[in-house]
């Protein structure tokens, strides 16, 4: 498997925490990363541009393509759906897609515009996301009044 078909491949699975030198990926940052450096494959985590020790490393290209793909396959992807300070807004989103059958993950964090002033965050996970835009054509929603 070429690199290219592997970014291919983790985008059809709804893997969105992955990063390809060369190729790319959803997030260049705050990632765990698959590169060639001086002979050797690696995978590494890099944080602000900084990388981290090799979690992995070998000469040959499958067995990084292979470790890798295991690696990331084993990471939960999570894809924020919905942004909101209604929790009414936030529950309807959230009843819609449980019906459905799709898992979603609550994590909500405080804006701190005001006391107690929250917002609600709503996210699916891997493939799910596709279930999800395909039931709500307005997904992700995000609240157009998040400045308080």
């Amino acid at each position: 498997m070429e690199l290219t078909a592997l970014y291919n491949k983790f985008i059809s699975e709804g893997f969105n925490n992955f990063y390809i030198e060369g190729v790319g990926g959803p997030q260049p940052d705050d990632v765990y990363c698959l590169g060639f450096d001086n002979q050797n494959w690696s995978v590494y985590y890099i944080e602000r541009g900084q990388k981290s020790k090799p979690v992995f490393t070998t000469q040959d290209k499958m067995d990084a393509i292979n470790f890798y793909t295991d690696f990331v396959s084993n990471i939960e992807h999570w894809h924020l759906v919905v942004f909101t300070r209604s929790t009414r807004v936030f529950n309807n989103y959230k009843q819609k897609l449980e019906i459905l059958n799709i898992r979603t993950i609550q994590n909500d964090i405080p804006a701190m515009s005001f006391a107690g002033d929250i917002v609600h965050r709503l996210f699916v996970v891997n493939k799910d996301i596709f279930s999800a835009k395909s039931a709500c054509n307005d997904l992700p929603y995000f609240d157009n009044d998040l400045k308080g």
